[in-house]
């Protein structure tokens, strides 16, 4: 039976392959979205781009019926969007047809289609089909096709414009304080052991110059020599750092591991156990630059001054660079201009006025102190970038307890160093004065501080540095795990097992979502606006609100039972089921992960890729019916701003 079978089945596949190799189709289409203009015009373009095989071509949509064929557009009824004009071909040839006697109007390759609409809603939604024929004069045959195309787009309603210039503000303070930042830490590494010692080494060799004219030149050459190399740090960062590209510096695995070997390197060199340089051979090639005088001479003097203080102004240089990788696309070029106009600025300035040398303090015991205390908090801040691929990979193994001790550990180390109790590479402290003693009882409270946290501290001012709360916390009365929040209130279902909640948490004991669409869903049936909470794992600023803002009960009553709060976390890297990828309609990118599909959203629908991120939504139109806001630290603002998305949704 099975002999006779075998023969039949490959007679039928035969056959069914003979008949598939004549359907042919030797044509593909593109559908894209052009919206460059839809700011100054209102109206955004539809591209409908054909790619034929070699030899063949379709006919324009703009051929007469009776003396040709044409490619004709159906678009199905849509109140999201009008029509502006008939679809319009460009890159049009034309060629003489003796079938129909007449001049005939085609496309190959060089052509496409493009139909102009506006839009009338957020989310537009176009669908329809394309009747055309692909013909070929070599295989003399027409083949007539039909192709159905669908187009989705969101556009940001009036209340991004509205918010615009509030949100612009917001940037802007932020953007100054991380510069004050920069420039007071450019001021910092001038006090570390291996600068300030070269600053009577250079002021010398300008001070020594006959011509006083040319000698306060080069010392502003000098200065801007030390600016230009330091900036172009940035430059060289920002290059490379769009919208996301910058979150996945600050998120992906790779270069957290690598700032954190680093930064703990930077550390341990600092405390003195070995001597992080940069490479002699490269130092001394450098330094023989500078010796042929003249402008280029005094910028490679300012190199090797640069490559010198390598292993002290490293971490400075790293902080400020991470820092900048949250941000703006020129921040790291402005954190790093900062920076190197207060380190340049002693030197310059003494350079000018080398008799102002005589009262700077001398080298001494005081500047390996800083440098062992520089050299902890490297370590300590090593943790940060540990922490981020911990939480961003859920690994679950540095919990916040756990890096608490850490920190502990390290601080109380410290300070019984600056209290001459344990030696340290360099030996015992030398010169216990009362500033020295100052310092071990400030770094001893800073350890009693974090030491707190396991018993119930929140310890909101370094909350932005520490892992996510947990949920409970060490009672010493009792001995045992007690919760911070008890829950009081009676939740649906839906809100005790939702999507991702296996991964995600969210703190205080608040309720809801981690995926738009199940939240957007419960909105509509509980009849409550959406809280769309755009957040990270690597978020400093995140940590900051959630841990002195959101513990509020007023805030907490919100964000409970006022709102569905849904929290969209954009350097995830929980990878989804191959289905529910799909590829980007802002940079041509496949969307794999959870953090990259909510950074997307972010981007596209929001117009803004800052995190934390707050945007208010109907759930029935999904527009947004209060203007959004980011980083608000004052309580009473915060709640303003939910106490107005209440009213703006119920209308009152």
């Amino acid at each position: 039976m099975k002999s006779k079978i075998f023969p039949i089945f490959i007679l039928i596949l035969f056959v069914s392959q003979s008949l598939y190799s004549q359907i042919l189709e030797p044509i593909s289409w593109e559908f894209k979205i052009d919206s460059s203009d839809f700011n100054s015009s209102g109206s955004i373009e539809l591209n409908f781009i054909p790619t034929t095989e070699l030899g063949w071509y379709i006919y324009s949509s703009d051929n007469d019926p009776e003396s040709g064929p044409r490619t004709e557009f159906e678009f199905y009824p849509n109140k999201t969007y009008t029509r502006e004009g008939l679809v319009t071909p460009l890159n049009v040839k034309t060629k003489f047809d003796e079938v129909w006697d007449s001049e005939v109007r085609y496309l190959d390759n060089q052509g496409s289609f493009v139909q102009k609409i506006e839009p009338l809603d957020n989310n537009i939604s176009i669908s329809g089909f394309i009747s055309y024929q692909v013909c070929s004069e070599i295989e003399k045959m027409c083949i007539p096709l039909e192709k159905d195309f669908t187009f989705y787009d969101s556009y940001p309603n009036e209340s991004i414009s509205y918010n615009q210039e509030l949100m612009n503000f917001e940037d802007e303070k932020s953007l100054l304080s991380f510069m004050l930042f920069a420039f007071f830490a450019g001021f910092l590494a001038i006090l570390t052991p291996c600068v300030f010692p070269m600053i009577p080494l250079t002021v010398s060799y300008f001070a020594n110059k006959k011509n006083s004219n040319r000698s306060y030149f080069e010392a502003v050459v000098f200065g801007l020599s030390i600016i230009f190399i330091f900036t172009f740090l940035g430059i060289f960062l920002s290059l490379f750092m769009g919208p996301q590209s910058a979150n996945e510096i600050a998120t992906s695995w790779i270069p957290n591991l690598i700032f954190f070997v680093l930064f703990l390197l930077f550390g341990v060199s600092l405390i003195g156990f070995f001597e992080l340089t940069v490479p002699s051979n490269i130092i001394t090639s450098i330094d023989q630059k500078s010796q042929q005088g003249g402008i280029l001479g005094i910028f490679f003097m300012a190199f090797t001054l640069v490559l010198v203080s390598f292993s002290c102004t490293g971490p400075l240089v790293g902080s400020i660079l991470v820092q900048s990788a949250s941000g703006l696309q020129i921040k790291p070029i402005l954190g790093m201009l900062s920076f190197s106009f207060a380190f340049s600025l002693p030197f310059t300035l003494l350079a000018i006025f080398p008799q102002k040398l005589q009262s700077l303090p001398k080298s001494g015991n005081w500047m390996i102190t800083l440098r062992v205390i520089l050299g902890f908090i490297a370590i300590a801040f090593s943790l940060k970038f540990l922490s981020v691929v911990d939480k961003a990979y859920h690994f679950n193994l540095l919990n916040r307890d756990i890096f608490l001790l850490i920190w502990f550990t390290l601080f109380l180390i410290l300070s019984l160093y600056l209290f001459g109790l344990i030696r340290l590479p360099d030996g015992y402290l030398k010169g216990k004065n009362l500033k020295i003693r100052f310092l071990g009882l400030l770094f001893s409270g800073l350890s009693i501080y974090l030491v707190s946290g396991l018993f119930g501290n929140r310890l909101p001012y370094l909350a932005a540095y520490l892992p996510p709360l947990q949920e409970t916390y060490y009672d010493l009365n009792s001995l045992s795990r007690q919760s911070f929040y008890e829950d009081n209130n009676v939740y649906d279902k839906e809100l005790s097992n939702v999507k991702y909640s296996e991964i995600l948490k969210l703190p205080y004991n608040l309720k809801g979502f981690f995926d738009y669409q199940e939240a957007l869903n419960y909105s509509k049936k509980n009849n409550k606006p959406m809280l769309l909470d755009f957040t990270g794992h690597g978020c400093v600023n995140c940590r900051d609100i959630e841990s002195r803002v959101w513990p509020d009960d007023r805030v907490r009553d919100f964000l409970n039972n006022k709102y569905v709060l849904v929290s969209l976390y954009v350097d995830d890297k929980t990878k989804l089921s191959e289905k529910n990828w799909y590829v980007s309609k802002y940079d041509s990118k496949i969307k794999k992960t959870l953090g990259k599909q909510n950074a997307d959203f972010q981007i596209t629908r929001f117009n803004n890729n800052a995190q934390p991120f707050y945007v208010v939504i109907d759930p029935f139109s999904e527009k947004i019916v209060y203007k959004p806001w980011g980083y608000e630290l004052d309580i009473d603002s915060y709640i303003n701003h939910l106490s107005n998305g209440i009213k703006e949704f119920y209308g009152e």
